[in-house]
């Protein structure tokens, strides 16, 4: 199971954390893990090529992915980043509805 975390500051996001394999079919097949991972990574992809920013960010072939805003200063582009990041949410809540025994998805308030 991937187990999806989001961590919200002010009702925004400003984190995101994926762990373990979807294990909905084997490697190379699986469309769970395919949707989960083009999912998370196009928040990331729009961030640095679209809008020019970098986040700290760490991914590996493990199931691992994390992305993390904050200390960043967003003021400029604070629209599109919570449209990426928005856009993201709501297509993750879409797919724990759909894969339950696949996704789990955690949502947290941070101060």
């Amino acid at each position: 199971m991937t187990k999806i975390e989001i961590f919200k500051t002010n009702g925004r996001i400003v984190r995101y954390k994926a762990t373990g394999h979807a294990e909905y079919a084997d490697i190379g097949e699986d469309i769970v893990c395919a949707a989960l991972s083009t999912t998370l990574q196009f928040p990331l992809a729009g961030l640095q090529e679209v809008l020019d920013m970098t986040p700290r960010f760490e991914i590996n072939s493990d199931g691992y992915l994390e992305v993390d805003l904050r200390g960043m200063d967003l003021s400029s582009k604070e629209k599109e980043v919570n449209t990426l990041l928005d856009s993201m949410l709501i297509m993750l809540r879409e797919l724990s509805k759909g894969y339950p025994n696949n996704l789990k998805l955690v949502e947290k308030e941070e101060k």
